[in-house]
């Protein structure tokens, strides 16, 4: 008797004219590994002004429903109009430049924790031996094992790699207010939590294979702290985001003055350097917050 298919995983992939052939073929392998009663569907949204030239034969090969939807109303809002097309009962969520590290293990881990849990973040991993200051930041912020993300669940939320019910997905989709790069999911993720949602963390990571140049990051960075601070404006974002609560303390002790100052002497000699390739942990946070000290911040208050 041909097994009763009694779950569907919708794999939703958000994308900009990039090549989804390594991630496509890596799931391709974890499906293997499904159980019969496991069903996959796979959706790439991709908002670049040009459809994919691959795409007829990745929806070929790989029975990819491929969204062209060059809408300009950016990642957010790219990711909710994947899930309003897809079937499933749970979601998947990738980048379009994650890479299973694991793949032949990599939708059957998902599918076991959410058995117990409505999200699960699977974690992010980069390749050894790249010298850009994006993967060191990565490797040292990002890669983080899974016991040490659930001590604080919600701050360490990443839409990078997620698993989610469709039915609360659609209940709390992605703020669309948000069009430009960056902290669309540290908002996502203060959400959940607001809404007293459980997040689960494990180790089923992707690799990040963004390879941005240096001065290409940091133009990300900034525009990714002018994203967090108009949610701070708005009343969306709290303290538990921690760039923003060292700004808070600064204000709170009268800092914000030296801040400033050293801002107008020394921003542009840091972004220059961290451009020609000094790589420091340090050395970026400061920049982080030398840039969030550029703008008039009042604290919105959150309407509920």
């Amino acid at each position: 008797m041909k097994a009763q298919i009694q779950n569907t995983l919708s794999v939703c992939i958000a994308c900009y004219g990039d090549d989804l052939t390594k991630l496509l073929l890596a799931l391709e392998t974890g499906k293997k590994a499904l159980p019969k009663e496991w069903a996959v569907e796979i959706i790439a949204g991709d908002q670049h002004p040009n459809a994919a030239a691959q795409s007829n034969v990745w929806e070929t090969e790989f029975s990819l429903q491929y969204l062209h939807q060059p809408n300009g109303l950016g990642r957010s809002n790219n990711r909710n109009l994947i899930a309003q097309a897809s079937t499933g009962k749970y979601l998947l969520f990738l980048d379009a430049d994650a890479l299973p590290v694991r793949p032949e293990n990599f939708l059957i881990d998902y599918c076991t924790a959410l058995h117990d849990s409505d999200v699960v973040v699977g974690g992010t991993a980069y390749k050894p031996n790249q010298a850009s200051l994006r993967h060191l930041i990565g490797q040292r912020k990002e890669a983080v094992p899974a016991p040490i993300r659930a001590r604080t669940p919600f701050a360490n939320f990443s839409a990078f790699n997620f698993a989610i019910t469709r039915k609360m997905f659609l209940q709390h989709p992605f703020d669309e207010s948000l069009k430009e790069y960056g902290h669309e999911d540290t908002l996502f993720g203060q959400e959940l939590r607001y809404a007293c949602k459980t997040v689960a963390h494990i180790d089923n990571p992707a690799y990040h294979l963004d390879g941005d140049s240096n001065a290409a990051f940091l133009d990300k960075t900034d525009d990714a702290i002018d994203n967090l601070v108009e949610l701070i404006r708005q009343g969306k974002i709290d303290e538990e985001v921690r760039l923003f609560a060292v700004y808070r303390k600064l204000q709170r002790t009268g800092m914000l003055y030296l801040l400033n100052l050293l801002r107008i002497l020394f921003a542009r000699s840091i972004r220059t350097v961290l451009i020609g390739g000094v790589r420091s942990v340090l050395l970026f946070d400061f920049y982080k917050l030398l840039r969030m000290s550029e703008h008039s911040i009042k604290i919105g208050r959150r309407n509920f």
